[in-house]
């Protein structure tokens, strides 16, 4: 008797799409030198090389930085973007406006707030929501639970000054690309674990959600794409599992690490996920997404099939436009449910 299996629902999202084919080879030259590097040097290797943001993205906003204390006394830099216009030709000048808090990609090792600059400026731009991205701290000098932990200090200090930035304590949404996602998916469990009200929806870029080692593959979800794409451009199955060595060392199945294996997802507000084809973590952000589906919350989820992690890094590609501009019109709608209509 013959054994039949389960198709993969996920698998063809791999296929290169012909626009990345071109950038491709180039792509995975540059970050093969990279990723040789020592882990002590890949802030160093990433702000020697600034991104550059897509033509159009907008510049015309209100841009301050903040300097605040963590819970050890840690100093660290906020940067906040506003549109005073916007708020003006809404109506709602001099009103609270919701908040976006922005925790960065980088593996939890590398990067700045310029990793997010793009969503920062979209989403501020058109839907008068103030924006605050977190120069956390990094691995391997500071690893796990240190860059959560930062994250949610941001989060009290915004809620304890909220007149000073002008925002509304209620109406907060949780945003982070690749690592920074990782901690925008557990600020809310940790918040609601500690009875932190305020956080309405998060918002996941190409999140890092589960360890391969503790996948719950007994659950029946699909989870091919870690050896799929376990060569892929920017980042592999090596270079994720490095990343996850440097800042969890002795990784465990710590929710506060793993958000996909919080033992309930009641309370968890509504969700964005943008997936990436070609993305080693392309499964897990599906399985994710089910959870909160099964659970009635509502998900909206974006797919970009045949490009990797990462790929809105590169400006000259549509798509990157594209996943700037979904981001914040996902938060607009959100925002219009909550009776903020931009």
């Amino acid at each position: 008797m013959s054994q039949t299996t389960t198709p993969l629902k996920y698998a063809w999202l791999s296929q290169v799409d012909p626009v990345w084919a071109p950038i491709q080879q180039e792509c995975d030259a540059l970050f093969r030198v990279f990723w040789d590097l020592p882990a002590e040097r890949y802030q160093e290797a990433w702000k020697s090389n600034p991104l550059v943001m897509p033509a159009g993205t907008p510049m015309d906003l209100e841009v301050t930085f903040q300097t605040i204390p963590f819970r050890d006394g840690y100093e660290a830099e906020l940067k906040i973007y506003k549109n005073a216009e916007k708020l003006k030709a809404m109506g709602k000048k001099g009103e609270s406006a919701p908040l976006m808090l922005v925790a960065h990609g980088g593996g939890w090792m590398m990067g700045d707030h310029a990793i997010e600059e793009g969503v920062c400026r979209y989403t501020a731009k058109e839907t008068g929501t103030v924006v605050v991205s977190v120069n956390y701290r990094l691995a391997p000098k500071y690893r796990f639970p240190q860059q959560v932990n930062d994250y949610y200090d941001s989060l009290k200090w915004c809620k304890s000054n909220a007149s000073i930035l002008g925002i509304d304590p209620s109406m907060i949404i949780t945003c982070g690309s690749s690592a920074g996602g990782n901690m925008a998916a557990v600020l809310p469990i940790m918040a609601r674990d500690q009875n932190e009200r305020g956080i309405i929806g998060q918002l996941l870029n190409s999140p890092v959600l589960c360890h391969p080692k503790y996948f719950p593959r007994d659950k029946g979800y699909e989870y091919n794409s870690f050896q799929q794409n376990k060569h892929s451009s920017i980042l592999g199955e090596e270079n994720m599992l490095n990343c996850w060595s440097e800042y969890y060392p002795n990784t465990g199945p710590d929710v506060y690490a793993n958000p996909l294996l919080v033992e309930s997802v009641e309370g968890l507000p509504p969700t964005l996920i943008q997936i990436s084809g070609m993305d080693p973590l392309r499964d897990e952000e599906f399985a994710f997404a089910d959870r909160l589906k099964e659970a009635s919350i509502p998900v909206d989820v974006e797919v970009f099939p045949g490009l990797p992690h990462g790929f809105y890094t590169f400006p000259q590609l549509e798509a990157t436009t594209k996943y700037f501009k979904q981001s914040a019109a996902w938060v607009k709608k959100l925002l219009a449910s909550k009776g903020w209509d931009a």
